[in-house]
């Protein structure tokens, strides 16, 4: 018996032992081999790492946000803080963006609407939306939930902020508020040179 821990290479293919094959060793030493260069290939080049903070409350509300029209942040309420601080991104890092929770929007307006959206604040403070980080509901006095899923390329290095805002968006008063539970999780795909 050998030892192999596998080359830094991505085979495309890898040789599949068949009932024509032979009954050996040799006969599976390739594909095994193809396998091992694939999770030596992929190991070099990414770390996993999994940011994470969850929120689940018995009463109803968790937090909510004030009557906006521009997006603003949910304030922390109690030890409550609705974002995750991503460290040690470096460009061309992935981030692997999860949102769920329950919502409730309360207006008044026919044609009201609630909006949430998941942001990344750059280590240079500007606010990146990744594509498909935003939801909204026309669902006027009413609970449902909600989930985003995005990812976002990093194109700076330093610390991303990641963190959930909200605005309401025609007509009168309308308050949005997150309730019974949170959930925001985000994995770094950290590129190793």
């Amino acid at each position: 018996m050998a030892q192999y821990g596998g080359n830094d290479t991505f085979p495309e293919l890898a040789e599949l032992v068949n009932d024509g094959s032979g009954r050996d060793a040799g006969s599976v030493d390739v594909p095994l081999e193809a396998l091992f260069d694939r999770t030596r290939y992929l190991g070099n080049r990414h770390v996993r790492v999994t940011y994470h903070v969850a929120y689940d409350d018995d009463g109803d509300s968790i937090a909510a946000l004030a009557p906006t029209s521009t997006y603003a942040d949910w304030l922390p309420a109690g030890s409550n803080v609705f974002y995750v601080d991503v460290p040690s991104v470096a460009p061309t890092d992935v981030l692997l963006i999860d949102c769920s929770s329950g919502l409730e929007f309360v207006a008044d307006g026919v044609d009201d609407q609630s909006f949430v959206r998941i942001v990344a604040v750059a280590p240079n403070a500007s606010v990146v939306v990744p594509a498909g980080a935003s939801s909204f509901s026309e669902l006027r006095n009413s609970r449902f939930p909600f989930s985003i899923s995005t990812r976002l390329v990093a194109a700076q290095s330093g610390t991303y902020r990641i963190k959930l805002q909200g605005k309401t968006k025609n007509g009168g008063v309308g308050e949005i508020t997150l309730y019974h539970s949170f959930s925001l999780r985000v994995v770094h795909l950290k590129h190793k040179p």
